[in-house]
């Protein structure tokens, strides 16, 4: 094994305060993708419960009827939770931030099958709510705060950015204390360190030979909150005290595996590999499947796509913003490495720009193109005309 990098594990290390807040979070995210719900406070954790109210919370991807009775239940009336681009599409008026949460008031007795259709979870049917009837609720500061802290919630977890409020009374502290929810606060989600150098851990490494070059050294790492897995692919013996070749790649099932023609992923990441075993280079493999919403909801946006939406269009309609990738987990990954000049692998200035903010120079960009195919012609032509994608000369 290849010891040159083990003088470079140590990352920064998380307080205790927030190490405590990150598994609340983590804990938090768990009980919504398995359809439970949780107290969302604007306060504090170390706060009283009886000082403010508390929102229930549920992902509306994993509801059922009888969760959605149960939040009725309760006798506060029903909000829905969704983005700003999501709230869009639905020709709702609004001017909300990019990626804010916009609250949207609910008739009493919404069926499940109106939720799971306004959310897009489910593909219209036509015969749903008519979304004249929907309106947007006013929000205070701490209001937005709780929203936005639930929308983080829900997208960390991989799950449609779209939940069901009840906000109660901090009278009600006694009840949701027998109905043992888990608690989690807005200064806990805003203060878990969610990605990045402080939740970044080196984890294993091991040599592989690869069928492009036989010396290479495949490295773990794992973020501490909710677990992504990131792998640093050295490929020969790059000299990292000079400019080090580098392919930033986010993870692409049907694209790496299956060969999926409708993208290029898949070729530019056999292609890199390619270019840098002919004189050494990294690529990070990142989980950021469909530009970080993850495999379901990339397969719905095809769904999407095949309707006649382009890839961005698609992921608004679904509520996402044009890119939700973060490249911090890249930037710690490359400090732990020591490489601190690159030559970038990319088509995207995007990728440009997050890693000289980080820190780290490029030297130069190196073009990366995979042929293009009746299937992915659009996509690669969205990317171009509308996420400033470089052309190919």
């Amino acid at each position: 094994m290849n010891d040159r990098y083990q003088e470079q594990r140590p990352l920064v290390r998380s307080s205790p305060e927030d190490e405590q807040a990150a598994v609340r979070v983590d804990r938090a995210q768990t009980e919504l993708m398995h359809g439970r719900a949780v107290c969302l406070t604007g306060l504090a954790h170390d706060q009283t419960a009886a000082s403010g109210p508390c929102h229930l919370v549920a992902a509306v991807e994993t509801l059922n009827a009888d969760r959605l009775a149960w939040l009725a239940s309760w006798g506060a009336p029903l909000q829905l939770l969704l983005t700003a681009e999501r709230a869009s599409t639905l020709g709702l008026s609004l001017s909300a931030q990019p990626g804010s949460a916009v609250s949207i008031a609910l008739p009493a007795g919404v069926s499940l099958e109106a939720l799971l259709e306004l959310a897009a979870v489910t593909p219209a049917s036509g015969q749903s709510m008519p979304t004249a009837s929907l309106s947007v609720l006013p929000q205070s500061t701490v209001q937005q705060q709780v929203f936005d802290a639930a929308l983080a919630l829900a997208k960390n977890g991989r799950l449609m950015p779209a939940l069901l409020v009840a906000e109660l009374p901090a009278t009600a502290a006694a009840q949701l204390t027998a109905a043992q929810l888990l608690s989690v606060s807005t200064a806990d989600v805003q203060r878990a360190p969610a990605r990045g150098e402080r939740s970044l851990r080196r984890v294993s490494d091991a040599q592989v030979a690869i069928e492009a070059h036989e010396d290479c050294e495949v490295v773990l790492f794992r973020e501490d909150a909710g677990g992504a897995e990131h792998l640093a692919i050295i490929v020969g013996q790059p000299d990292f005290t000079q400019p080090v070749p580098l392919r930033l790649h986010s993870a692409c099932l049907t694209g790496d595996l299956l060969g999926s023609l409708r993208c290029d992923c898949g070729d530019q990441l056999r292609r890199a590999i390619t270019r840098l075993a002919e004189h050494g280079g990294v690529l990070l493999y990142l989980q950021q499947e469909g530009r970080s919403i993850g495999l379901a909801n990339k397969l719905r946006a095809y769904r999407l796509q095949d309707e006649g939406l382009d890839t961005i269009d698609a992921d608004r309609y679904l509520g996402f913003m044009a890119d939700e990738r973060d490249y911090t987990p890249a930037l710690a990954m490359l400090k732990s490495l020591g490489i601190k000049r690159v030559r970038l692998l990319t088509n995207n200035p995007r990728k440009i720009a997050a890693i000289e903010a980080g820190g780290i120079e490029v030297v130069e960009r190196l073009a990366l193109y995979g042929p293009v195919n009746p299937y992915n012609a659009r996509y690669i032509e969205t990317k171009q005309q509308r996420a400033g994608h470089l052309k190919e000369d």
